[in-house]
């Protein structure tokens, strides 16, 4: 009797792990370059820098993403840079028949501030959305996230906005 179960609950276990199969990335990793429009003590200047953003899918719409981001630029002989590291949820909007995919993400965590008036750590944050274009089985273009992009310690709030452009990578 076990001799004649055992191949079906084998075939049971296979058909069953079809079910299982997700028609969308388990993960992706989006690196791009960032320009930060930021409040500086002399006016608003773009800090130019990059952005890698991993993230886990756990549903066809909702992911948890990190972002590491570091933008620098020198402005009147002083090195202003930013460095922050964020996670929070990411929402994106992906159909079978499209190869368009927006989404909209807000991110918490912390930063690190050089060359505003001395160096400083502090919360940061990052909400705001974008656009990914597939452009293969692995990889899609994004073509654009605009985000508001928040700094708070106890000597600087800036509000900034960030504009990102770059490549996803997904399995």
């Amino acid at each position: 009797m076990m001799r004649r179960l055992l191949p079906c609950f084998c075939l049971l276990l296979l058909c069953a792990s079809a079910g299982f199969a997700q028609n969308y990335p388990k993960g992706d990793l989006t690196v791009g370059l960032t320009i930060n429009n930021a409040q500086t003590t002399a006016g608003r200047k773009n800090l130019y820098g990059f952005t890698a953003a991993p993230a886990i899918n756990f549903r066809k719409w909702w992911a948890l993403e990190g972002d590491v981001t570091y933008t620098t630029k020198n402005v009147n002989g002083i090195t202003r840079s930013v460095f922050t590291y964020l996670i929070g949820p990411r929402f994106t909007r992906r159909s079978d028949n499209s190869k368009l995919e927006p989404f909209v993400h807000a991110l918490f965590g912390g930063g690190h501030i050089h060359g505003v008036g001395g160096t400083n750590d502090g919360w940061a944050g990052k909400f705001g959305g974008g656009l990914d274009i597939v452009a293969g089985k692995h990889v899609a273009v994004r073509v654009g996230q605009v985000d508001y992009y928040r700094y708070r310690s106890d000597r600087f709030r800036l509000n900034n906005v960030a504009f990102t452009f770059g490549i996803k990578f997904f399995q």
